[in-house]
């Protein structure tokens, strides 16, 4: 099967410049042609459908959003790039390839709908899709595509629901990310003064009756892309390719248990073992395919049913949903009770405990599967899952709850037997973890680590409060920044001269310089031995680059070199934890540095010693130039948005 270039561009797209060499700007003029009628009836004929996940038609919304609006406060366009659904990556892949698209997409719909502001949100941790934002934002106001429109960049934190359109609004007017009760279409972005008196409860609605709220129309990364497409090429150009009921192609991601990991477009009504085929090349050596997932919003598939069309109304057909065409693959090394339990676990956590059903029944669910996976499940266990995953959805205000309904009811029904099996022999099972996805480099999959150890009052400490995320933020003000779409100069198009980009460096670069801040850091302390600050300045050290090398250097290390890269990653977190309690005895025992301190020298030395040697080695035989500046953009993200320390 061939892959499609339409939306994800085969080549980076430097600057605005490039941008309209390629034809970018034809869909914004299109637009100014056609008018707010014209524009929303080319979406129509089209066929498009929301690529975010629910697969709305993206002409009836924006119809439905243009219906809605009122003279008292205008329209606002939001682009929804807070991505963080477990196995997908398309959106972050569209943004660091070309984000001029997908923002021509959002102005078409600020030129159709009369929109003022244009809002991007995006999670602060994704630092490299940040800084193409911002650039091409900033390009793009001073060339005048944006006249009339006020553009801004919000980033906000890496919570799962942050994703959802309702709590993404929340988390834009600086509350935190908990789903409201009203859609964008009946309540959009409040007035900032009205941002602290408002909460996600309120049910204040707009419409077409006078009243003062507008509505917002909030779309993803990829279906903006679309939108500038559709808009340059026509309706029948987008049909060309795809199926009647889903016209057009799809970014897909593949990760999970296939021999490379990846993302690229495919046309919608592919065979989905085509398209695991194409990106994923098929099942590893000598195993099968048992189950895919789309996400952890849909019902697994099995593998008969692999043959099933990427399209919404085939997958709707055969049991599951498209979603994000996020796909993970499961095959016959797999447990699927841990798979259950890793799902539960991860919306269990992820619920933000405004609907008391989704965080109470899910959080039983996720200790019970647990319990099963452990060995230690009871009889009577099957039948608490089944009464669980009837009442878990009771008065949800958002899909989560029923998220684990979908998901977790394919598993009990799709493998009874392995339920059976847990019970019968209490063996213990390979946990599964299933968290979003941090990159994908050298065609491996990253996962986001930190999720181990996520809380479910989504703290990272050692315990839970037990006071649920509602509870115990409440109001609390969501730790946000604003970045308003400002040129630093004209280039001689006129376009913005984008400010100095952050130099690109490899893993390896960066492994030597963790390594010469620890050497620093110890060397003021064989300096200073009894100075308490070089001590905790030391630990809070190890400490970061231990949580950042579990994160992603270790499990990028085990990936890409085997059963050698296994051994040497083991080692190497053997080493560094050795060198991090040494530190830490020696801060609480300075009386006794001076022995101390020589023991904490010579595990540092060594943990340096091993990384140079077996961990540096092995990446720089493995990956190429590219992959270890892939490598390395993890890392620095990593290290950014850490909690350790």
């Amino acid at each position: 099967m061939t892959l499609q270039w339409r939306v994800l561009d085969d080549e980076p797209c430097a600057d605005l410049d490039e941008w309209a060499r390629r034809g970018g700007g034809d869909g914004l003029e299109a637009a100014r042609r056609l008018g707010r009628d014209g524009t929303i009836d080319e979406l129509a004929a089209s066929g498009l459908r929301g690529r975010g996940g629910g697969g709305f038609p993206t002409g009836r919304k924006w119809r439905t959003v243009a219906e809605a609006q009122t003279t008292a406060v205008p329209t606002a366009i939001v682009v929804n790039a807070a991505e963080g659904e477990p196995g997908t990556l398309k959106d972050r892949v569209l943004l660091r390839r070309n984000p001029y698209r997908a923002l021509e997409g959002a102005l078409i719909a600020a030129r159709a709908l009369g929109a003022e502001e244009l809002v991007v949100a995006v999670k602060a941790s994704f630092a490299t899709e940040v800084r193409r934002l911002r650039d091409a934002m900033a390009q793009m106001a001073a060339a005048g595509w944006a006249d009339g429109v006020t553009m801004r960049l919000v980033e906000g934190p890496d919570a799962y629901l942050f994703g959802e359109e309702t709590a993404l609004l929340e988390v834009v007017e600086g509350r935190q990310p908990f789903p409201r009760v009203t859609p964008p279409f009946r309540r959009g972005l409040d007035e900032v003064e009205q941002h602290a008196a408002r909460n996600a409860s309120s049910v204040h609605l707009a419409g077409p009756g006078g009243l003062d709220d507008a509505p917002a129309l909030v779309n993803n990364v990829e279906t903006f892309a679309d939108v500038a497409a559709i808009l340059a090429e026509g309706a029948g150009w987008f049909r060309q390719l795809g199926t009647a009921g889903s016209p057009g192609t799809m970014v897909c991601t593949v990760t999970g248990d296939t021999q490379r990991h990846g993302v690229a477009e495919m046309a919608m009504g592919t065979p989905l073992r085509e398209v695991i085929d194409a990106i994923g090349g098929g099942p590893r050596p000598g195993h099968e395919i048992v189950a895919v997932m789309s996400g952890v919003a849909n019902p697994l598939l099995p593998a008969a049913a692999l043959g099933t069309p990427v399209s919404y109304e085939a997958m709707q057909a055969a049991g599951t949903g498209l979603g994000t065409a996020g796909f993970i693959v499961f095959d016959d090394t797999t447990d699927p009770v841990a798979v259950a339990q890793g799902v539960a676990r991860f919306l269990a956590v992820e619920s933000c405990g405004q609907c008391e059903p989704c965080k109470r029944d899910g959080l039983v669910l996720a200790d019970r599967l647990g319990a099963l996976v452990g060995g230690e499940g009871r009889p009577g266990d099957p039948d608490i899952l089944r009464r669980r995953l009837d009442t878990v959805a009771r008065g949800a205000r958002c899909s989560l709850a029923t998220q684990q309904q979908r998901v977790v009811t394919s598993v009990l029904d799709l493998f009874p037997g392995a339920f059976e099996a847990h019970l019968a022999s209490r063996e213990l099972g390979a946990p599964v973890l299933v968290a979003p996805l941090v990159d994908i480099v050298a065609g491996q999959a990253l996962l986001d680590e930190r999720h181990r150890a996520k809380q479910p009052d989504w703290s990272y400490g050692e315990a839970d409060s037990h006071a649920w995320p509602a509870e115990k933020l409440g109001n609390t003000p969501v730790a946000i920044e604003h970045h308003p779409a400002r040129a630093a100069g004209a280039g001689r198009t006129g376009h913005a001269t984008a400010a100095p980009p952050v130099e690109p460096a490899d893993a390896l670069h960066l492994l030597g310089e963790s390594h010469a801040r620890l050497r620093l850091l110890l060397g003021r302390i064989t300096d200073r031995p009894g100075d308490g600050a070089a001590i905790e300045g030391l630990g809070h050290e190890l400490r970061l680059q231990l949580d950042v090398t579990e994160r992603v250097l270790y499990p990028m290390l085990r990936r890409v070199g085997g059963a050698e890269g296994e051994a040497a990653a083991t080692t190497a977190d053997d080493a560094e934890r050795s060198a991090v309690r040494v530190r830490d005895h020696l801060a609480d025992h300075v009386e006794t540095a001076g022995t101390d301190l020589a023991e904490l020298a010579a595990a540092i030395e060594r943990h340096i010693r091993l990384e140079e040697q077996t961990v540096a080695a092995l990446f720089g035989e493995h990956l190429g130039g590219a992959e270890l500046e892939r490598l390395g953009n993890a890392l620095v993200e990593a290290r950014q948005t850490s909690r350790a320390g």
